[in-house]
């Protein structure tokens, strides 16, 4: 049976490979090199323990440390054959003599796909490439066996969807037993108020003390509203009043009976953080408009609270008011960058 690269099974292989196919064949190991642009068979070995791994301890015997071989692996069980290609780095690269010796590095490496095709490739259920005889070791195979079961790599945008799939899982656990409860003004929510919070945005809310501005997070152990800050800044102190490496609400009072909204959500922060913050915003307007009975002028969300500037409030300001909005709440996103010209 001849391969597309020239390389031929010798008929010697062909039988010796029969033979160890043999249910009653007492074959671990069919060592196999490349001589004259045949494969011919170099020994084999037999099965001397219960499992494939710890018969590993044969190869300090079967494999030589600068001479490539193909080594044929009887599975246990009837699994099948692991094929195993072992090129040293130190072998030889082209030898002259290799038409009359056993071939060396370069044809062993191009012969791979040749050797399964000369012999039949549906019975090789696994195959392993090693350089160096210390891979052929009964932990080296364990190790190989736990690579091939592991799931495959994912890249940014997989690992990042993994991540927010298990964020919802937790988040949807970690509620599971705050559905029933009931906030004091009847509403059921996710996350509680506490009198801090109360406190301080019913006071922007009335206009009452000198603050304007009430940061608040989310104790995700507690599942509660808590105040991070409360100050009186223009509007372009808001961007540094904000936390930058992890979500936060914000009440403003821009002008007379204007509450904005803020929801800062940076890149940066965790997935976890984000999802729990994303599905609390909507609950914490409804319930500050339903406890100090106002309406929302704007709600912003960015993810950069730079943006967050006079001009982009004056631009918001001339949209229509979220309060006229019939359908669900939606959030105003600050603009991007200019475009270059």
């Amino acid at each position: 049976m001849s391969a597309a690269s020239g390389i031929s099974a010798s008929q010697e292989l062909l039988d010796q490979y029969a033979m160890a196919m043999g249910r009653a064949a007492n074959v671990r190991f069919l060592k196999i090199g490349i001589q004259q642009e045949r494969l011919v068979p170099l020994g084999s070995w037999p099965v001397e323990s219960q499992d494939l791994a710890s018969d590993f301890k044969q190869f300090q015997e079967i494999v030589e440390e600068n001479v490539p071989a193909y080594i044929l692996a009887k599975l246990d069980g009837d699994a099948g054959w692991l094929f195993i290609s072992y090129v040293p780095d130190t072998a030889k690269v082209r030898d002259k003599k290799a038409e009359t010796e056993l071939a060396t590095k370069m044809l062993y490496a191009s012969s791979r796909s040749a050797v399964v095709k000369a012999l039949g490739g549906q019975a090789f259920s696994d195959t392993m490439f090693t350089t160096i005889k210390g891979d052929l070791t009964p932990e080296a195979y364990a190790a190989h066996l736990r690579h091939v079961a592991a799931p495959p790599p994912m890249n940014a945008r997989e690992q990042e969807l993994a991540d927010i799939k298990a964020a919802e899982k937790e988040m949807g656990e970690a509620y599971e037993g705050s559905r029933g409860r009931k906030n004091h003004v009847g509403t059921t929510v996710g996350v509680k108020w506490s009198p801090e919070v109360e406190d301080a945005v019913r006071a922007i809310v009335s206009g009452q003390g000198h603050e304007n501005l009430a940061v608040i997070g989310l104790d995700a152990s507690t599942e509660a509203l808590t105040l991070a800050e409360k100050k009186t800044v223009d509007v372009d102190g808001i961007a540094s009043s904000l936390p930058r490496s992890e979500p936060s609400f914000a009440f403003y009072r821009w002008q007379e009976g204007k509450i904005v909204f803020i929801y800062a959500c940076p890149s940066s922060s965790k997935v976890k953080s984000r999802m729990m913050y994303s599905s609390s915003a909507t609950g914490v307007v409804s319930t500050a408009q339903d406890l100090f009975g106002c309406k929302i002028f704007k709600r912003l969300e960015t993810s950069d609270p730079d943006d967050l500037d006079t001009s982009f409030m004056k631009e918001s300001a001339t949209a229509p008011s979220l309060g006229q909005n019939t359908g669900p709440p939606s959030f105003a996103r600050p603009r991007g960058p200019p475009r270059k010209r």
